[in-house]
């Protein structure tokens, strides 16, 4: 990719999908107690925010599959879910699929300022694509950590 930015996101989004492409989907729909969320949520969710945050907020073209902003967006959880979520398997291609297209679109936009500045729920106001990249590889880290720790919590089952 040629772009420090873009080689880390692209790092994070490989250890993440190795980390959870084998698992079986029982085990990435188990919440643990104490907790709101599943891994099959936490990849969902890395899908929509960064969906949004590579493509919808600089006006390029957007690739969100029936019903995943109702079941992954921030906020969402899947006991409130009204419908089946995707496998792991097609999370995992959605994934892989969406970094084959930032791959391509977004390397000589990086710079590019974003038709209306973005301010996050963190406080922190976004200008750039290459602002709201690096976020992205802060939020799929932090997400990362938290599919290791169900996967932990969840070991036997």
């Amino acid at each position: 990719m040629n772009n420090f930015i873009l080689d880390q996101l692209n790092f994070i989004r490989r250890q993440t999908i190795n980390y959870v492409k084998d698992m079986s989907d029982n085990k990435v729909q188990v919440i643990p107690t104490g907790l709101n969320n599943n891994i099959i949520w936490n990849l969902g969710h890395i899908y929509v925010v960064l969906e949004k945050f590579a493509f919808q907020l600089s006006e390029e073209p957007t690739k969100y599959p029936v019903n995943m902003n109702k079941l992954f967006d921030p906020g969402t959880q899947p006991s409130t879910w009204d419908m089946e979520a995707p496998t792991i398997s097609q999370i995992v291609y959605l994934l892989s699929e969406q970094m084959e297209r930032i791959e391509l679109t977004l390397p000589d936009k990086m710079k590019n300022e974003i038709p209306t500045p973005y301010k996050s729920s963190t406080g922190l106001t976004f200008n750039t694509v290459e602002q709201l990249m690096g976020f992205c590889i802060y939020h799929e880290a932090m997400h990362f950590a938290v599919i290791k720790n169900i996967n932990a919590l969840t070991n036997n089952k």
